[in-house]
């Protein structure tokens, strides 16, 4: 309660402090606690926290919510109590003061004097946390704050905030109770587990060696093999006589060559009476005797029918007919007695309609591992790679986003897509147990690396990717690797731009271009013995590029399509890995135009390709062995459209997708025995497509389009049939 000198101190006229001390004595009760909703700015000066204080709660007298809605709901009852206790206190004056407000003015009393000092101030103050702490400084030396947030007290002292430990002193231990009587056993508790087993123990020492077991049982006698000769008298196989000479091998263990018995016959034959002659020169060797049949497989001629995959059996006796040479150990014409044809037929099938109707699963990507065919395609409900067994069992096995799929090992390695960012980062599929993963977030986010051309060499698979830490900006590719032992994935060389990844025994070679606008686009080596790259042929010297491309590997030698800037245009180029030399293997179009080589295959010693040598692109063939080369095949010169391509070996035979501008693009074979070229089949006579063609099993797969479902996954069957000709 206030006293009268504080109640002058703040401008109270004796008459007022009378009149209210008169107030106190009657009004003091519950009703001045009730009119407090009309007076709660005075309460809000006092608190500037306080909110708007519903007139409910102080009707109600509840002072435990009235101390929330304060703010002093985190604090100690005790001290809420007391900040709440002095609220009440300061009402009546808010409402003393608004009483007196409302009487007739009365007449300006004379000035008063000067009151007494006042006393100091509180020395307590409250914050919510010590964010709200005033700056430690002597107008606030030795007061006292209490913060809400950690109910505890903190001192300004000497400029530094210290906290206050209001604990009181340890008080004198009680005396110790008696004992209480003991309790009844408790349930056992329950077992605890094993400990780790203990360390294994030396080894002892080496036992004393067993006695030798008895001999085994003899085993069987093996069979000998017996030579026997015998006189040969003078008649067909030796005109003048001769000796015989007879081997086998005694099956009966009798040590004698019987009939049955005899696997081979020589005859050595004595020569005519008379003057002993000269020695005459060697002659060729021959046969063992007339009697010998002997046989040539050849390539069926072209009148004989199979599309240039047949073969010719021919047989008969070495014994000189027709003119011939007898027992020269080569068949000749007249002795020829029967000849074979043997025609290698196929059947064209559907694998199967996976998008029943004219879309079409357009299947991609074909590879195989062991006996099972893997490639990507989509059947309208399932996105993914799917695939073959040996049974013909078709099956989906990952049903996410694959593209530039290539068999890694046992794994397969592509192109995938989250399904939530669209972010596209390299991932692994492995078939044992049908799970793909993603094996690193190379450009994090939705930008996406576009990894691609998986190499894989021993255990490292090399590709090439972006990322986001380009020196010169996004966009640029770098060389890229993955562990297949231990996952990690690292960048082997930055900004390169590397493309049409081959590997030549342990090494990557790769067509890069390390500075854009000062170097060119050339051949590139990454030496996995040393973990170096660097450029192994500058073919076209300066910041003008070569432009390697389609690089494919013979043994040792790279062949590629390439651009030397002198006189020739793009042609087909070799490179040799073992002396780093480069030459122009095939110039078939001179002059500057050049005939953009691409579609490069392999067969034996033979490059296959697409080129142009003036108005349309046609297979041609270069011969390493002899550096020629020649136009194969004569299809897009009556078309205009569809050159020969997606070549694919298959044998002595290379298949390819043409269009001859009669048919439609169709699936087209060339046998390089006896260079005939035939459609193989005719799948939509009016327009159609080819997509990629792989050999599986001996068989050629392929992607189809036929005139009822779409590009689909079609096959074709082989099989030999054998007739007299």
């Amino acid at each position: 309660m206030w006293t009268d000198e504080q109640l002058l101190e703040q401008g109270w006229t004796r008459e007022q402090i009378d009149l209210h001390r008169s107030d106190q004595a009657t009004k003091i009760d519950a009703e001045a606690i009730t009119n407090v909703s009309d007076n709660l700015e005075d309460v809000q000066q006092l608190v500037p926290e306080v909110e708007d204080i519903p007139s409910s709660l102080v009707e109600s007298k509840d002072l435990s919510s009235l101390a929330k809605k304060v703010g002093f709901a985190g604090f100690s009852p005790g001290l809420s109590a007391v900040l709440m206790s002095a609220i009440i206190v300061l009402v009546p004056i808010s409402i003393y003061s608004m009483s007196t407000t409302e009487g007739i003015q009365g007449e300006a009393g004379a000035d008063g004097g000067d009151g007494a000092n006042g006393t100091n101030g509180s020395s307590f103050h409250l914050v919510e946390s010590t964010n709200q702490l005033p700056i430690c400084d002597s107008s606030i030396d030795n007061q006292i704050f209490f913060i809400a947030s950690e109910s505890g007290f903190q001192v300004c002292q000497n400029s530094i905030w210290s906290m206050i430990d209001l604990t009181g002193p340890s008080g004198i231990d009680g005396s110790d109770g008696t004992n209480g009587t003991d309790g009844s056993n408790g349930q056992d508790g329950a077992n605890g587990t094993n400990g780790q087993n203990g360390a294994d123990g030396n080894d002892g020492e080496n036992g004393q060696d067993g006695t030798n077991g008895s001999d085994g049982a003899d085993g069987s006698n093996g069979l000998t093999s017996l030579i026997v000769s015998s006189v040969e008298p003078n008649g067909v196989n030796c005109p003048t006589g001769g000796t015989r000479i007879d081997t086998g091998i005694d099956s009966n263990l009798d040590s004698f060559l019987s009939p049955d018995e005899i696997d081979d016959t020589i005859f050595v034959c004595n020569g005519a009476d008379g003057n002993d002659g000269a020695d005459g020169a060697d002659g060729q060797d021959g046969s063992s005797t007339t009697t010998m049949m002997v046989a040539r497989l050849s390539i069926a001629p072209a009148y004989l029918g199979c599309n240039g995959t047949g073969q010719l059996l021919q047989q008969g006796l070495d014994d000189g007919s027709g003119n011939g040479i007898a027992q020269n150990g080569i068949l000749e014409s007249g002795e020829i007695i029967s000849s074979s044809l043997i025609c290698t037929t196929f059947s064209v099938d559907q694998v199967e309609d996976l998008f029943v109707g004219m879309n079409g699963s357009n299947p991609d990507d074909f590879c195989t591992i062991n006996s099972t065919l893997y490639f990507t395609a989509n059947n309208g409900t399932t996105n993914g790679i799917w695939s073959v067994d040996v049974n013909g069992n078709i099956s989906s096995e990952y049903t996410g986003t694959a593209l530039g799929m290539r068999v890694i090992g046992n794994q397969l390695m592509f192109l995938g897509q989250d399904p939530f960012t669209f972010d596209v980062e390299p991932y692994v599929f492995e078939p044992s147990n049908q799970t793909a993963w993603r094996i690193a977030d190379i450009f994090p986010g939705n930008q996406g690396s576009f990894a691609g051309g998986f190499t894989l060499i021993g255990t490292t698979v090399f590709f090439s990717a972006r990322d986001s830490a380009s020196s010169t900006g996004i966009g640029l590719y770098d060389l890229w690797a993955y562990d297949t032992v231990n996952y990690s994935v690292w960048k082997v060389e930055a900004d390169i731009q590397p493309t049409s990844l081959v590997t030549v025994n342990s090494d990557l070679y790769f067509s890069a271009q390390p500075q854009i606008g000062v170097t060119g686009i050339e051949l590139w080596k990454h030496e996995t013995a040393t973990n170096t790259t660097f450029m192994v042929k500058d073919i076209n010297p300066g910041t003008l590029s070569s432009n390697p491309s389609h690089l494919t590997v013979m043994g040792t030698t790279i062949y590629m399509s390439a651009n030397a800037g002198t006189t020739h245009g793009t042609e087909l180029y070799a490179y040799e890995t073992t002396n780093n030399s480069a030459w122009l293997a095939a110039d078939i179009r001179p002059g500057f135009a050049g005939s953009a080589p691409s579609e490069l295959v392999i067969l034996g010693t033979r490059v296959y390709l697409q080129a142009i040598s003036g108005s349309h692109f046609e297979m041609w063939a270069y011969e390493s062995s002899n550096n020629s080369f020649w136009e194969v095949t004569n299809i897009q010169s009556t078309s205009g459209t569809g050159a020969p391509s997606e070549l694919t070996v298959r044998g002595n035979t290379i298949f390819f997708s043409a269009d001859d501008g009669t048919t439609g693009e169709e699936l087209w074979a060339h046998n390089t025995i006896n260079e005939t070229t035939w459609q193989v089949i005719d799948l939509k006579p009016i327009g159609g497509y080819i997509g990629d063609i792989h050999v599986h099993d001996d068989n050629v797969y392929f992607a189809g389009e036929d005139n009822w479902d779409g590009i689909e996954l079609w096959k074709l069957i082989f099989s030999r049939d054998v007739s007299f000709v």
